[in-house]
């Protein structure tokens, strides 16, 4: 299935951002030169823009263009972490949430394996594995391994979902990381065995015992704070 243009153009200047082609506080090209690099009229461009800009990686200054976001220190501050803070039924209910979206990733990829693009999918495993060590990059190279599950089994439904809770998703898959590592990296590579070879069983599955312990860490980090505040 051929994806829309200004998904295609929207990955591929996320691409560039990630690599450091642009960089954080950056003024991107203007319309009319995106529109050209990317063979693509200035609508196309405008509307990529927007979705990056839905996802927190640009920002639009009027009169001043588009710029690749600062990352400041108050942004760390996500919606699961904020669910933590008022409770541990809130943050459960949003973990469960991002888990079931991340699991039909998976689910769907396996499903439909035939049209999914594995090549694509392995770069995005093989960018996770190259940041293991950095934390904040690890944690933005598995989102994007479960995107690019979404997109490459051509379910639009599932890929905007995740992109509307990707902030949550990308708390999860943090506090995630503070307990362990490389589970996130582990879990990607069961779930991409199992996928590629059709197993949405198992895909799955490797998704939902991640969130398992996703609500193992919610109920200990309230324990921890229920014994500083006794």
């Amino acid at each position: 299935m051929q994806r829309k243009r200004y998904l295609r153009v929207a990955e591929a200047l996320r691409g560039l951002i990630e690599d450091g082609v642009f960089r954080s506080g950056d003024r991107l090209p203007p319309l009319r030169e995106l529109a050209e690099r990317f063979g693509v009229s200035r609508a196309t461009v405008r509307e990529a823009l927007s979705i990056l800009r839905g996802q927190g990686l640009v920002e639009f200054r009027h009169g001043d263009g588009t710029y690749v976001r600062t990352a400041a220190v108050e942004t760390w501050m996500e919606p699961l972490e904020a669910a933590i803070l008022l409770g541990a039924g809130e943050a459960r209910q949003l973990a469960e949430l991002t888990v079931i979206l991340l699991a039909g990733a998976a689910h769907a990829a396996a499903v439909h394996r035939a049209q999914v693009d594995w090549a694509a999918v392995a770069h995005r495993l093989y960018q996770l594995e190259c940041a293991q060590g950095q934390r904040e990059e690890a944690v933005a190279a598995e989102m994007a391994f479960y995107q690019a599950l979404a997109a490459e089994a051509g379910n639009g439904l599932l890929e905007n979902a995740l992109r509307v809770l990707q902030e949550a998703t990308r708390s999860m898959l943090r506090l995630l990381a503070e307990a362990d590592d490389r589970a996130g990296l582990e879990t990607c590579r069961r779930v991409f065995d199992a996928a590629q070879v059709g197993d949405s069983l198992c895909a799955r599955n490797a998704v939902y015992e991640h969130g398992l312990r996703l609500q193992q860490r919610i109920t200990a980090h309230h324990s921890e704070i229920g014994r500083k505040s006794g």
